[in-house]
């Protein structure tokens, strides 16, 4: 394995997953050229259901929830560790 993947300093604390977040991710993922990820494809990214992930898709999820972060985080909605977990 290359070095890379074992520098964990840009590891930050647990996120807490929530509704508002999944949201965000996938309207800015519409939004994006090419073909959508499947309904499947985001239930098993976010832990709602076990399975695997083409590499193409888990890149394009990543990148949108990491978008999503971030205008979360602009207005001060990051979710916290202590929310409880959505329901989905």
């Amino acid at each position: 394995m290359c070095s890379d993947c074992f520098d964990d300093d840009d590891l930050t604390a647990p996120l807490r997953i929530t509704e508002q977040l999944i949201a965000h991710a996938r309207r800015i993922e519409e939004d994006l050229p090419g073909a959508s990820v499947t309904d499947e494809a985001w239930a098993i990214f976010f832990g709602s259901k076990g399975g695997s992930i083409i590499w193409s898709d888990y890149e394009r999820m990543a990148r949108c929830r990491e978008a999503a972060l971030l205008v979360l985080s602009m207005r001060h909605e990051v979710p916290s560790v202590e929310e409880p977990p959505p329901q989905i």
